[in-house]
């Protein structure tokens, strides 16, 4: 807070504090030494009467400084200001952040905290005059200011506020106090940002506003009491691309932000049919309900899952748009060495029918036309990672059969960042079996081997080799062995990574083999391909990042006119697209609504996409007083009181009585313990 003087040119007067010292310091002159006869009497009184008259001259001394500095300063006339510098006459800049991301939308009694927020800040602008620069800051995905510029057309923002809608957005606090203080920087007289937010703890919380000097930032908040809140925080589909005729599990994740249990039903739509799961969510915990549904065909799907209604509504449904495939595309990479295995693979696809392979090369990587469902790499010897790597954080698990020779410290540098020092130098080198090795498997009950259990695809270990890499197991990334030689050395190899990389030290060449001759291999090598892809995360899906506040894009084909393709919301009603003829994309404005949106060329839709609640606004706790004050901000308990602080509040009225308070307590005390003589 700043405290501006009124009558400043009289500061002067403060010298005038010094004159009780100076009344105190004169009594205490010796008087003349008169002798008589006896004083014995006398100093035998004095003794006590002394002792106790020295701390109440102290005492007093004490209060009348304080009454003269209380005097000085009531004829000083302070003004308590809100931060921001400038005197008390000085033309304001106010920028006002308005939050009005989905977090707003919890109703703490017959209002929701935006309603509150909004009649703030028109309370807070009620109190500017049509001198001052003002402007309201929408504060969401992205911050949108009313006026292009600072103005002040009070009157206009007051009903911009009126006609303010809450959004279903996920809050930037950092970008939207970076655009107000650029609105503030080149403005004169009192600077001052001030935020009316509920202050989520989600998105304000270890923000550290850093403001050009002379700026002051004051907040007002509008969260009361607690926002017990159960969420549906996820709809996941396992694997995200089935194929037609594959079951595919739906798991729904539910949150639950509140100090009780809860037992919610989550309700699941695919298409026409419905089922239902009922799961008991713990204090601030999580549960999942998981769902089985078997694709028929290769047409798109709707999915949505729902939780019963709540005070809290906005985030209690889910949506996601599936693409079921006609056959799983495995991306083969063949390096020098490793054609043997690639062909082999190669073979298998072709056998299983649901399955193709794709022979690229690693440059094609990233510009497949068609989306891959995991990568074969045969006998690639860790060279190029960040290439492989690249498609690996997008979700795609690899089947790597190693290159003789190759460093270990390469596996490692695919899944992590570095090797340990204890593989320090160690290679793949190849180990020659002249009598032949079977293999065993190192985990039976493995859900890979789950279709082998019975018998009726024999065994999957079957077959001899007559060499392997030497991969020992201690040298390795953290996994399990699938299958091992008799001296232990793993055969299959899952690293523990998500998505999960499949070591393979099998060799499968007629000279070297029998492994790929038996009957097993083509439903092992399919299971394997099937188990790979379950699990893997959906980052890779379009819909995993489109939120309400963020544009949604299309990638067109190469025969497809720009200018034919729309997209519709949820209600069907055309959004304004944007054509990027030069990288063939069309970017459309950020949807205002969570649902299932659609890409049209024409009239047919081609695309489908489903807009989710932002998860992050789903936990309404916000922060404590003490840590809005950590922010570096003042905290108003109402707009009425920002108002107050920006016009000025008057202090010599509290002086006044502090004077006569004095005054009264000073006449108190040196009335009492008078000593008669």
């Amino acid at each position: 807070m700043n405290v501006v003087f009124l009558n400043g040119f009289l500061w002067p007067l403060t010298l005038l504090a010094l004159l009780p010292l100076a009344v105190h310091l004169f009594a205490r002159a010796r008087p003349r030494v008169v002798d008589f006869s006896s004083v014995a009497f006398i100093r035998r009184a004095l003794r006590f009467t002394q002792r106790v008259r020295k701390p109440k001259d102290w005492l007093l001394l004490l209060l009348r400084t304080a009454a003269a500095v209380a005097l000085v300063l009531l004829f000083l006339r302070p003004v308590l200001h809100s931060p921001g510098g400038g005197g008390p006459f000085a033309r304001r800049a106010v920028v006002i952040i308005l939050d009005a991301s989905a977090s707003m939308g919890w109703s703490d009694g017959s209002q929701t905290r935006f309603a509150v927020a909004c009649a703030e800040t028109s309370e807070i602008l009620a109190g500017l005059a049509s001198r001052d620069a003002v402007n309201v800051i929408l504060a969401g995905a992205a911050p949108r200011p009313v006026l292009p510029a600072m103005g002040g057309n009070i009157g206009y923002l007051q009903e911009a506020i009126r006609r303010a809608r809450l959004t279903a957005e996920p809050l930037d606090a950092a970008a939207a106090v970076r655009l107000a203080a650029q609105m503030l920087e080149k403005q004169e007289g009192r600077r001052e940002i001030c935020i009316v937010s509920d202050f989520q703890a989600a998105n304000w919380r270890g923000l550290r506003p850093r403001l050009p000097p002379g700026i002051g930032l004051s907040g007002v908040g509008v969260a009361r009491g607690k926002a017990p809140n159960a969420a549906l925080l996820r709809l996941t589909v396992d694997p995200p691309r089935p194929l037609a005729g594959e079951e595919a599990s739906l798991l729904c994740e539910i949150a639950n932000f509140s100090d009780a249990p809860r037992r919610e039903t989550v309700v699941l739509a695919v298409e026409s049919s419905r089922a239902s799961r009922e799961v008991v969510v713990p204090p601030w915990g999580r549960a999942t309900a998981v769902f089985r549904q078997r694709i028929a065909t290769a047409a798109p799907l709707t999915v949505t899952a729902a939780l019963d209604g709540d005070a809290y509504p906005l985030d209690d449904r889910r949506w996601s748009s599936v693409t079921p495939a006609a056959e799983l595309r495995a991306g083969l990479l063949a390096f020098p060495g490793g054609e043997a295995t690639a062909a082999a693979w190669s073979r298998v696809c072709r056998a299983l029918g649901w399955a193709r392979s794709v022979a690229i090369r690693p440059e094609e990587l990233a510009h497949q036309a068609e989306p891959l469902d995991l990568l074969l790499l045969a006998g690639w010897d860790g060279q190029t990672a960040p290439t492989i790597r690249a498609p690996l954080k997008l979700g795609l698990p690899i089947i790597w059969s190693p290159a003789p020779g190759m460093p270990l410290a390469r596996v490692w540098g695919l899944v992590t960042n570095a090797a340990p020092a204890a593989v320090g130098q160690a290679v793949a080198s190849w180990v020659e079996q002249p009598d032949g090795v079977g293999l065993t498997l190192a985990r039976p009950d493995h859900p890979l081997f789950a279709a082998f259990a019975g018998g009726e695809f024999g065994d999957p270990a079957r077959g001899r080799v007559r060499g392997h890499l030497a991969l020992a197991a201690a040298q390795l990334p953290p996994g399990d062995p699938l299958m091992t030689y008799g001296d232990g050395t793993p055969a299959l190899w899952l690293c523990r990574t998500f998505p999960p990389v499949l070591l393979w030290n099998i060799p499968v060449d007629a000279a070297r083999s029998s492994f790929q001759n038996q009957g097993e291999f083509v439903p092992l090598l399919g299971e394997l391909l099937l188990h790979l892809r379950r699990g893997a995360p959906d980052a890779a899906s379009p819909d995993a990042a489109a939120m309400p506040g963020r544009p949604l894009i299309y990638q067109a084909g190469i025969d497809t006119r720009l200018d034919e393709v729309r997209l519709l919301d949820t209600e069907g009603s055309p959004l304004a697209v944007k054509p990027d003829s030069g990288r063939g994309l069309v970017i459309a404005e950020a949807p205002p609504r969570p649902g299932i949106h659609v890409w049209t060329i024409g009239e047919q839709p081609v695309a489908h996409v489903a807009v989710n609640f932002p998860g992050v606004e789903s936990d309404l706790r916000s922060l404590s007083p003490s840590e809005i004050k950590a922010l570096g901000m003042l905290a108003a308990v109402s707009g009425r009181d920002m108002r107050r602080w920006q016009a000025g509040v008057p202090l010599w009225p509290r002086l006044l009585w502090l004077v006569m308070a004095l005054l009264l307590v000073e006449a108190v005390v040196a009335a009492s313990g008078r000593v008669k003589t």
